[in-house]
């Protein structure tokens, strides 16, 4: 599928990733109080099963969680915010306070995680259709944990913990640093499309490059 996606391409979606997750960051420092800094260090274009696999190595193996949201639109697919289970709980930590126990912040972790992706998820989806000048609705999102595999299947959702993602289509991952209240937590989007809205989307970005919308 990568195939289909040139150095132009790649760099122009680059740049509206940036400019997306930019915008969530805004959004997410008002419900924290304090600045926060969002950046993407890379864009990797893979497979969706490739992207399971390149999560289970950044989570070493254990568990991932995730927020999941389901968007339609000209395309139309999943958009994730991931972390490895031990950077989500450093994520609630700051934003609760450091006083709170640890067995509260497993109690709150679903609930503040689900807070925190619907504020990057659907501000990167609002920023992403409004630069493509395109409309796109999303579903609210969902909690998900396990390995790599299951949570890009789309979890219990999709079979149970022994699912495994399409091998065809196409998966933006991101790699996210959070600058969080002066603490540093690193996490991960992805974008996973079925083949054919990872065309339209390709289509989109180049009628962008040409000046068409």
């Amino acid at each position: 599928m990568t195939f289909l996606i040139g150095d132009l391409e790649r760099d122009a979606i680059t740049e509206l990733l940036n400019i997306a997750i930019g915008q969530a960051a805004a959004g997410l420092s008002q419900l924290v109080e304090d600045e926060v800094r969002l950046s993407v260090p890379f864009v990797d274009f893979l497979t969706p099963d490739q992207a399971a696999r390149r999560l289970d190595i950044e989570t070493k193996g254990g568990d991932a969680v995730a927020v999941r949201q389901h968007f339609n639109g000209p395309f139309a697919g999943d958009i994730l915010l991931l972390f490895p289970e031990r950077r989500s709980l450093d994520l609630v930590r700051h934003m609760l306070g450091d006083e709170v126990p640890l067995s509260q912040l497993t109690e709150l972790e679903q609930e503040a995680l689900q807070e925190v992706g619907n504020i990057i998820l659907n501000g990167c989806l609002g920023s992403l259709a409004n630069q493509l000048n395109m409309r796109v609705e999303s579903s609210l999102p969902t909690y998900l944990r396990g390995p790599g595999a299951r949570i890009l299947a789309g979890g219990s959702v999709a079979g149970g913990r022994d699912a495994t993602p399409d091998s065809q289509g196409l998966a933006m991952f991101l790699h996210v640093d959070f600058a969080l209240l002066n603490k540093d937590i690193d996490g991960y989007l992805a974008f996973i499309m079925d083949i054919a809205s990872a065309e339209r989307f390709v289509d989109a970005v180049r009628a962008y490059l040409d000046g068409r919308i």
